[in-house]
């Protein structure tokens, strides 16, 4: 069974999480995308797909490293599903870009809670996050949450809420050294600003819709779980969840607003809802209905595939 499978933290677990991405992102190019395979598109491609894969082990180094789950793999069992359930995350380059360099500064942020290095550690956190937006710019937003785990984990030091700022304006220096000597251009933060946009329509599409569908209601009902096993659980694990929570709530927020709404925006979601959902598939309870969730999670990329 799924559920009792990747209960377990084996290397085949890992093995088959990889090769299950590998063989969508491949097939995802080939029918889906219609690359073009040039051999520069070949290299290209393929450190994307050692980017994709990195994603996923980052991932699992972040919750390993911060006591987010036990010692399994249903993080990057959901993670990889997520991803593989909406292949546009993948096939659009800069998202997939720049929610790596969120997940490097989701890394420094949840270790805050160590209260070792912590200046370095915020200073490197908001670095990731402007370098995050110069590919997509409403990642931006994972800014507060930085903020907020300063406010939680240690707002006592004045300095600290300045830090962010001084890594911001490393990235901005630095971007502009770049592009005054590539492009003879000077950008000011306001040129940085993305638009809004709240438009939904592309989400009718189904093979949108149904992934979509499925991920909401697996929120709504993991979330639920949380608030109701709230009273049971550690003060440790409530403070790190509702970090994860408001990062969650971030990321739905970059989905809300973004006006290139293609489904790529649900990327950011991901780490998130894969480390809660795989705190609720810890449980020992709800055994059948875990196992159905995971079945359903696994078949939903084929479906959409090869409909």
């Amino acid at each position: 069974m799924l559920n009792h499978f990747f209960s377990k933290s084996k290397p085949v677990n890992y093995l088959i999480v990889a090769f299950l991405m590998t063989v969508f992102f491949v097939l995802h190019h080939i029918f889906t995308a219609k690359t073009v395979f040039t051999f520069s598109e070949i290299a290209f491609q393929l450190a994307m797909l050692i980017l994709f894969l990195m994603s996923m082990l980052l991932v699992d180094f972040v919750a390993r490293k911060n006591d987010l789950t036990k010692n399994n793999t249903y993080k990057i069992f959901v993670f990889a599903l997520f991803l593989v359930m909406l292949p546009v995350t993948f096939l659009k380059t800069e998202v997939l870009i720049a929610n790596f360099f969120i997940l490097l500064a989701l890394r420094r942020i949840i270790s805050l809670k160590s209260k070792k290095d912590i200046q370095k550690k915020i200073f490197d956190a908001s670095l990731w996050i402007s370098v995050a937006s110069c590919f997509y710019f409403w990642a931006f937003l994972f800014m507060p949450f930085l903020f907020v785990s300063i406010l939680f984990l240690d707002g006592n030091n004045f300095k600290n809420y300045l830090i962010p700022f001084v890594g911001m304006a490393t990235v901005l220096v630095l971007t502009n050294t770049y592009t005054l000597f590539i492009q003879n251009a000077f950008y000011t933060p306001l040129d940085w600003v993305g638009t809004f946009g709240f438009d939904f329509t592309s989400y009718n599409n189904f093979s949108l819709l149904a992934p979509i569908s499925l991920i909401s209601t697996i929120i709504l009902w993991v979330i639920a779980h949380h608030f109701y096993q709230a009273n049971k659980r550690s003060k440790k694990y409530k403070s790190t969840a509702n970090l994860l929570l408001f990062a969650l709530v971030l990321a739905i927020t970059i989905v809300l607003v973004t006006p290139l709404k293609n489904g790529s925006e649900l990327l950011f979601m991901a780490m998130p809802f894969s480390v809660l959902t795989a705190n609720y598939l810890e449980a020992p309870n709800e055994k059948v209905f875990k196992e159905v969730l995971l079945w359903m999670l696994l078949l939903t990329p084929f479906i959409l595939f090869f409909i």
